[in-house]
């Protein structure tokens, strides 16, 4: 019976993988449960369920982090990547023409995409990845951050404060890293969500288009 490759990291890992996947689950463990903790009242009957799925994702997590091929450091004790922060936040670089072209080219889903948002002087990029596409609208929906067109531009008014950008390698970075910018200074790193970490370690480097093979 073939196993999960979450549960088969000890067939592939030496003594200090063994210790970097544990330091991992750990630390991911500990952002989870005090993320649940803070839940609010009318989502706790979905609680349980969450935390039983819990391990199940935490191992998928943690084996597809030691399992990926990036250009970023990790932070095993805090489950983070690590990467150089520029100056001011990447997403000033690009234009609407260029991030068109890019979607009319490479629309498709699962697509793991860069989300900018300015709120209240606060930049960030989001890792999301796109769950349905409209050829004949030109536009495409991000499972968390909602419906863009194929220049970027949000289309509702969720997500108005939001810009769907061309991945680059310095999106991608600030992205897997939760770097953050005030008032065109940097500042700490936010934490990245488990589902965000899972799609970090899905990204294809030498090719944002496609998919990553392990």
């Amino acid at each position: 019976m073939k196993k999960h490759s979450a549960d088969q990291h000890q067939l592939w890992q030496g003594p200090a993988q063994d210790l970097t996947y544990t330091e991992l689950c750990n630390a991911l463990y500990e952002r989870e449960l005090m993320r649940y903790a803070k839940t609010a009242p009318e989502f706790l009957t979905g609680l349980p369920k969450k935390i039983a799925s819990l391990p199940f994702y935490i191992r998928r997590c943690a084996s597809s982090i030691l399992s990926h091929k990036s250009p970023l450091e990790m932070d095993s004790q805090n489950a983070s990547w690590i990467g150089r922060q520029s100056p001011q936040c990447p997403a000033k670089e690009q234009g609407i023409e260029q991030i068109e072209q890019f979607y009319l080219k490479h629309k498709k889903l699962a697509l793991i995409v860069p989300v900018y948002q300015n709120q209240l002087a606060q930049e960030t990029v989001w890792l999301d990845s796109v769950d349905e596409i409209d050829i004949n609208g030109q536009r495409l929906h991000c499972n968390e951050h909602g419906w863009f067109s194929f220049n970027g531009t949000p289309l509702t008014d969720e997500n108005s404060d939001k810009f769907l950008l061309k991945p680059t390698k310095s999106l991608m970075t600030a992205a897997c890293c939760g770097h953050q910018w005030l008032n065109s200074e940097r500042k700490t790193p936010r934490v990245l969500s488990l589902r965000e970490l899972l799609l970090a370690s899905r990204l294809n480097w030498q090719n944002f288009a496609k998919p990553f093979q392990p």
